[in-house]
């Protein structure tokens, strides 16, 4: 594996390089040691330093607003667009895969697991330095796109009507606090199966986010 080269590409010298080389190798080249466990933390590192960002340069959106937005930033499209910046597909280790193809899903996850080996090999301030300079990549390139507004829940119910001719059923789980500032919960089943949840202070935003999440876990590009 050639360390230089992806250090320069993605902009972080390692400490221990172990943790690339993990970030890097997929279950079907080694079943043992592969970049999962680090595709999870990275997940939600991911997630924090989004969260803080638009909470602190966003002071004017609601929670549900600052929700969606997360959202769009950490989809699966929009992961998979920086590790294009960064050719993150030229190094990611496979083996006897359908085509020896590494789909938008694998590269995207590897994104994930990068982010987690930067954050065990450094500190989370300096991961939030890192990815918000590779988001900067992403927002030079498509400006304002990543904050246009999208209606999750139209892009799934056509999706999955065209595809299983189903559409999606959405479950209220939990209501919390008082009537005039109830946090909803809500989860959506599609084919009895739920594939995405989410809170907010109104059952819409709830079903909006539950519905870019079942997006995500549908491998589904928005």
């Amino acid at each position: 594996m050639d360390f230089e080269t992806i250090e320069k590409s993605i902009g972080y010298s390692f400490n221990d390089r172990n943790l690339i080389a993990l970030a890097f190798t997929h279950k079907s080249y080694n079943c043992a040691l592969n970049y999962e466990r680090l595709e999870f933390l990275g997940d939600s590192i991911i997630g924090a330093i989004v969260s803080e960002y638009l909470y602190l340069n966003f002071k004017d959106l609601s929670e549900g607003e600052l929700s969606q937005r997360r959202s769009i930033i950490v989809s699966l499209g929009n992961l998979y667009r920086i590790a294009g910046y960064l050719n993150i597909s030229e190094f990611i280790l496979t083996e006897n895969m359908e085509g020896g193809q590494k789909n938008k899903r694998i590269v995207g996850n590897v994104y994930e697991a990068v982010i987690g080996a930067i954050f065990l090999d450094s500190s989370y301030d300096n991961t939030k330095k890192v990815f918000l300079e590779h988001l900067g990549r992403l927002m030079a390139k498509i400006s304002e796109e990543i904050f246009a507004s999208k209606d999750f829940k139209t892009i799934l119910q056509e999706t999955v009507q065209k595809q299983c001719s189903i559409v999606p059923k959405y479950h209220t789980v939990k209501k919390e606090g008082p009537d005039h500032r109830a946090i909803f919960t809500i989860c959506v089943d599609i084919n009895n199966k739920i594939l995405g949840c989410g809170s907010g202070l109104s059952k819409k935003t709830a079903e909006q986010i539950a519905a870019s999440e079942a997006l995500k876990a549908l491998n589904i590009d928005y």
